[in-house]
């Protein structure tokens, strides 16, 4: 049996596996900025900085408290 037929089908499915890849990573927008295709400053949700104002974060005056009931230590 000849092979390469088979062979020209996995190659013909890996590249259009990784032109696809290649696309869904141009889509992101911190992906493009990484590789110089978007010249926009960068944001926070590209640079893993936290945003400070986010609704999940606490104020200073309430921090969170790590006690051992909370933390499910305890339970």
């Amino acid at each position: 049996m000849d092979r390469r037929p088979l062979i020209v089908v996995g190659a013909a499915a890996a590249l259009l596996a990784s032109a696809f890849a290649v696309r869904k990573l141009l889509e992101d927008p911190c992906w493009r900025r990484r590789l110089g295709f978007d010249p926009t400053p960068a944001t926070n949700e590209c640079d893993g900085q936290v945003d400070l104002a986010s609704e999940d974060s606490f104020p200073a005056s309430d921090p969170p408290s790590f006690t051992a009931t909370t933390a499910g230590v305890g339970v």
